[in-house]
């Protein structure tokens, strides 16, 4: 009598290809291919402030990026602000804001930036440079209080962006809007915050 052995369900021969597959198709939805993952990604940012007459690093002023989208239509483009973050220059007037991801966000990719720069007593420099890129920016010190309280009155001060990530720059332009005796932003609460 001849005992035949059982071949199982699955053969290895089966089996391997089956892994296969299923880890290459794993491999291609973790990166996006077959489904997006949800997140941002904010680009990068770094450089130095100075004073555009004598040249001298400016310490202390609020650098924020603002992050928006571009979508685009028969009738034209429209661009909208969809995140931020900020950060100080140190005493050598450098700054930098690292690249970052925001998870579980409705729109994945990587939106565009600029940079706002504002320090008391001096004029806001609003740009979109390159990411990685170090630049040196240079901002006009403001001579009269007409110059810094229009300054200040004209300033932006993003409420698409949730208040977390432009504390500083809100903070920076009320202390601004106080020493010149114009009334400050209102700050949105913390718990119901934008």
């Amino acid at each position: 009598m001849e005992i035949k052995k059982s071949s199982g369900f699955l053969s290895s021969k089966v089996l391997v290809p089956i892994i296969l597959c299923l880890f290459i198709f794993l491999c291609m939805g973790c990166s996006g291919v077959f489904f997006p993952l949800p997140y941002s990604s904010l680009a990068p940012f770094e450089g130095k402030v100075i004073d555009a007459e004598t040249k001298e690093p400016i310490s202390g002023a609020v650098v924020l990026a603002v992050y928006y989208r571009t979508t685009y239509s028969v009738a034209g483009s429209n661009s909208y602000v969809v995140d931020g973050q900020e950060t100080l220059t140190d005493e050598n007037g450098e700054f930098k804001i690292p690249r970052k991801r925001r998870w579980f966000v409705l729109c994945r990719g990587y939106p565009e930036g600029s940079l706002v720069i504002f320090k008391p007593g001096y004029g806001r420099k609003g740009t979109a440079p390159p990411p990685k890129q170090y630049i040196v920016y240079e901002l006009p010190k403001l001579k009269t209080i007409e110059e810094r309280k229009k300054n200040v009155i004209y300033a932006d001060i993003y409420d698409e962006i949730p208040y977390k990530w432009r504390k500083l720059y809100i903070k920076k332009i009320n202390d601004e809007c106080i020493s010149l005796g114009v009334p400050p932003n209102t700050i949105p609460e913390e718990d119901g915050e934008k």
